[in-house]
């Protein structure tokens, strides 16, 4: 395990300014370590052979070495910096640390390695417990991901200006690649707009500039599924094998569900098949009532066919859920399918999937 600090006689020494001595020791540990100075690598500590540190540490890489100074570079106008700031009562170590004049104390976690959702978790919560704010950036490994849940559940955190947002920082260019407003169309895909900043003024800033209108691909959303049909995706079985018994299929969604919402990326398959797992359950039979009850217990089992996500490190998916069914039953209403009724709704007609004989 190595470290960029070290402790000598009480005070700590970064390794960038440190002499070749022999009585550096971790300051996490306390365990002795020794300096190393190549001319390839920037200089750091190394503990000795075997040796266990008690705070948790991922292995370093040149990237992360020369990352986290940057990064402290970046954030140098925020407030007073330091490296690999130990927190003994969490047994945790920041990678770097600003202490702000005003606010919370910010940790910056660089994240070269893979890691968890358990372990961002538990790391996110132990800074939140000392009333610490962390943000999670990510390097050149999770760069070069395709934006989908498995970065969104980890990293993405909600930012004044940015919205929903992916960091990551490049070591070569020396700048912070920002993914921000992150969403998800009807049809289960993945947006967001993507900037590079050159200091941390343009991150204070945000970015308040409108996104652009999407349009959905609906041939293109039909031919995937039915490819995932003949490939026997578990994801789209599940959501056929509901529809069946009521003689619907997932390629003939009525175009009545249809709809331009965006959604936070939590929906697994996407909002559209939400909506017609609702509907294929609720629109059975003409003068049916539906109470709220029945509908909201409907729906919260659509979302978990769908492969919808409740909960993320920073954010849970209970509000958009809430709206995506005020939405549905307020569409429902407006086409005619339903009538507002005393405690719900009470069914005028149904829907007819499209391929179906009238």
């Amino acid at each position: 395990m190595i470290v960029l600090i070290a402790l000598r006689q009480g005070k700590l020494i970064d390794a960038a300014f440190a002499e070749r001595r022999g009585d550096y020791c971790c300051p996490a540990c306390r365990q002795h370590v020794s300096l190393r100075h190549g001319t390839q690598v920037q200089p750091y500590f190394a503990h000795r052979a075997k040796a266990t540190c008690t705070i948790f540490s991922e292995g370093e890489t040149a990237q992360h070495l020369a990352g986290k100074r940057q990064l402290l570079a970046f954030f140098a106008p925020w407030g007073r910096v330091s490296l690999e700031h130990v927190l003994p009562t969490i047994q945790q170590r920041a990678d770097g640390w600003i202490a702000r004049p005003t606010g919370k104390a910010i940790a910056i976690e660089f994240q070269c390695s893979p890691i968890t959702t358990k372990q961002v978790l538990h790391r996110t919560r132990g800074y939140q417990k000392l009333g610490v704010y962390p943000f999670w950036i990510l390097g050149q490994r999770y760069s070069k991901q395709k934006l989908g849940w498995s970065l969104i559940e980890r990293f993405a955190t909600r930012l004044r200006g940015w919205g929903l947002c992916l960091l990551f920082w490049d070591v070569q260019r020396q700048r912070m690649r920002i993914d921000h407003h992150l969403y998800q169309d009807a049809l289960g895909g993945y947006h967001g707009r993507t900037v590079w900043l050159a200091n941390v003024a343009d991150l204070a800033a945000g970015n308040w500039q409108r996104l652009p209108k999407l349009e959905l691909d609906y041939p293109a959303w039909r031919s995937r599924l039915a490819r995932d049909l003949h490939l026997k995706n578990a994801a789209v079985l599940a959501i056929q094998e509901r529809l069946y018994p009521a003689g619907h299929h997932v390629l003939d969604v009525p175009t009545a569900l249809t709809t331009s919402a965006v959604t936070p990326p939590v929906f697994g398959q996407g909002l559209l098949l939400w909506r017609a797992l609702v509907a294929s359950q609720l629109l059975k039979q003409p003068a049916t009532t539906i109470s709220l009850a029945n509908f909201k217990e409907v729906a919260d089992k659509s979302f978990q066919i769908v492969g919808g996500h409740r909960r993320a490190v920073w954010f849970t998916a209970e509000h958009a859920l809430e709206m995506a069914k005020r939405r549905l039953a307020r569409d429902l209403v407006a086409s005619g399918y339903l009538r507002v009724a005393d405690d719900g709704w009470q069914v005028v007609k149904q829907l007819r999937w499209v391929g179906e004989s009238i």
